[in-house]
C-alpha cells in the first residue's frame, strides 16, 4: 500500500474522526510510521528484530490499521485490524487472527495504553503496551508479553511518521 493511499484517507474531510467519540491522542497517531521491532528475553537479553510498517486510519468512529512486517531472510507478513471507539475506548478485532480481541485508551501525558489477547500454538498470548508520542513524528512502543499467563519478554519500537 503506498503512502498516497494512507495520506488521501487521512486529508480526505469526509473520512475524517468523530471528535466526540474518538481521543484527540489517537487521531495524532494517523499515518504511516515506521520502525524496528526489537524483542528480548525475560532476563533483557536480544531476542530477535524485524521491521514494520503500520498504517492508521480513523473515519467517523471506526478505526482501521495495517501491519506490514519484513523479516531477515526476506519473508513478509501482513496483519489487519479494525475496531470502533465506544466510551473513547478503542475496541479492536483482527481479520488476520480470528480470536484478537484488544482495547486501546488515552492514558493521558502524551500515551496510549493497549491490551491484546491472542492464542497462539495453543498459547494464550498477552500484551501490554505503551505508546508514547515524543514529537508530531516520533514515537516509542514498548510491550510486555505473556505466555499463558507467565512473563515471556519485552519488545520495543522506535518509529517515525512517513
Amino acid at each position: 500500500m503506498s503512502n498516497d493511499a494512507v495520506d488521501k484517507n487521512i486529508i480526505n474531510p469526509l473520512n475524517s474522526p468523530d471528535l466526540e467519540k474518538v481521543p484527540e491522542i489517537f487521531i495524532r497517531h494517523l499515518g504511516t510510521w515506521k520502525g524496528e521491532y526489537i524483542k528480548t528475553d525475560t532476563r533483557g537479553h536480544f531476542d530477535r528484530s524485524f521491521f514494520g510498517t503500520f498504517s492508521i486510519w480513523i473515519e467517523g468512529s471506526h478505526y482501521r490499521q495495517v501491519n506490514n512486517y519484513e523479516y531477515s531472510d526476506g519473508s513478509r507478513l501482513q496483519l489487519n485490524f479494525q475496531g470502533e471507539f465506544e466510551n473513547r475506548i478503542l475496541k479492536l478485532f483482527s481479520s488476520s487472527y480470528s480470536d484478537f480481541s484488544a482495547i486501546a485508551w488515552d492514558a493521558g501525558q502524551e500515551i496510549i495504553c493497549f491490551r491484546a489477547t491472542k492464542t497462539q500454538n495453543n498459547a494464550l498470548i498477552t500484551f501490554v503496551e505503551t505508546m508514547t508520542l515524543l514529537a508530531e513524528n516520533h514515537r516509542v512502543r514498548s510491550t510486555q508479553a505473556f505466555k499463558d499467563g507467565v512473563f515471556d519478554g519485552i519488545s520495543f519500537i522506535e518509529e517515525m511518521r512517513l
